[in-house]
C-alpha cells in the first residue's frame, strides 16, 4: 500500500495503476476506521483492480456532531487496517492540501443542502459536497463507494454526479449494524454502558415504521408518529429529527406512494446518532 499527502503525488499513484489497465474505485473516510466502513473498501475490492481510500476531516463540514474528535484519529491503526484490507492508495492530506490559501469555493445542491443534517448543522452539507467534488476530481474513480447510513449525503452524491455530468458511478452499500441493530459509527465508542443500551431505540423506532409501512400503513405522519413514539420512551433520548421522506428528493411526504426513507437523528446523552431505512426501495 502506498500512503500519499500531497495532490501531486495521488494524481502520480492513480496515473501509474491506470496505464497498467486498472479502473479505480474510491471509499472516502473521515478515518477512525470501523467495519462499516472496511465493507465498503472490500466491495470495492472486488470491483476494481486499484482501490484508494481518503481519511480527511473536512473543516468546512465539522465540527460533526456524530463523529469523534479530529484530535482522536489513530492513523498508524487506521493504516495497518486499511494495508490489512488489501488498498492500493491511502490518501491523507491535510488542509492546505484540499484548501489551499485563498479558497473560497464552495459547492451547494440546491433543495437538497439545507434540509435535515443541513438544517440541524448549518453549513454542514455545503461543506461536505464541497469536499466531495474536490476528493472525486483528484482521484477520478469509476465507482465511488457510500454507505447506506448516510442516507442523505448519498442522495446529494448522486444528484452532484448527474447534475455535473461526472463520469464516475455511486455504489452504496448497506448499513452495518452490531447485533442489536446498532449502526457502526465511531461516535459509538463515546456512549456508555447505558447510553449504549438507550442507543437501541433508533433502530427499533426504523423497525417500526417499517412494520406499520409492511401492514399497509401509507401516512408519512404514522409513521413518524409510530418512530417519535419509540424514541420519545427512552429516557435518555433527545430527538433532533425525524422524517419520512422521498428518496430521491428528501421532500417531506405527506403519504407514501413511491421509494421513500425513514430518518432520524437522535441525542444519546452527549452522543448524537443518526440512522435511517429505506421503505419502498434501497437507494442503491
Amino acid at each position: 500500500m502506498i500512503v500519499v499527502h500531497a495532490a501531486d503525488d495521488l494524481r502520480d499513484a492513480i496515473l501509474e495503476r491506470r496505464i497498467a489497465g486498472h479502473s479505480v474505485g474510491f471509499v472516502p473516510t473521515m478515518g477512525a476506521m470501523h467495519a462499516g466502513q472496511l465493507s465498503l473498501v472490500e466491495r470495492a475490492r472486488v470491483q476494481n483492480g486499484c482501490v484508494v481510500v481518503s481519511s480527511f476531516v473536512n473543516p468546512h463540514a465539522f465540527s460533526t456532531l456524530d463523529e469523534r474528535d479530529p484530535g482522536e484519529r489513530d492513523h498508524d491503526r487506521d493504516l495497518a487496517l486499511l494495508e490489512r484490507a488489501e488498498v492500493d492508495i491511502a490518501f491523507l492530506p491535510d488542509v492546505t492540501t484540499l484548501y489551499p490559501p485563498g479558497d473560497t469555493t464552495r459547492v451547494t445542491v440546491e433543495g437538497l443542502t439545507r434540509r435535515l443534517e443541513g438544517a440541524s448543522r448549518p453549513g454542514h452539507m455545503d461543506g461536505l459536497t464541497t469536499v466531495m467534488l474536490k476528493l472525486i476530481h483528484l482521484v477520478g474513480p469509476a465507482r465511488l463507494y457510500m454507505g447506506q447510513r448516510h442516507a442523505q449525503q448519498v442522495v446529494l452524491v448522486r444528484r452532484m454526479l448527474r447534475d455535473l455530468f461526472m463520469n464516475t458511478e455511486l455504489v452504496v452499500c448497506s448499513t452495518v449494524r452490531e447485533d442489536d441493530g446498532l449502526a457502526l459509527s465511531s461516535a459509538n465508542a463515546r456512549l456508555g454502558i447505558e447510553e449504549r443500551h438507550a442507543a437501541s431505540c433508533l433502530y427499533n423506532a426504523l423497525n417500526a415504521a417499517m412494520a406499520a409501512y409492511d401492514s399497509g400503513e401509507r401516512s408519512a405522519e404514522v409513521l413518524r408518529w409510530r418512530m417519535t413514539d419509540v424514541v420519545s420512551a427512552e429516557p435518555k433520548a433527545r430527538i433532533d429529527y425525524i422524517s419520512v421522506a422521498d428518496a430521491g428528493t428528501l421532500d417531506e411526504l405527506q403519504r407514501v406512494s413511491g421509494p421513500a426513507i425513514a430518518l432520524l437523528a437522535v441525542w444519546i446523552g452527549r452522543v448524537r446518532l443518526t440512522d435511517n431505512m429505506p421503505l419502498a426501495s434501497d437507494l442503491a
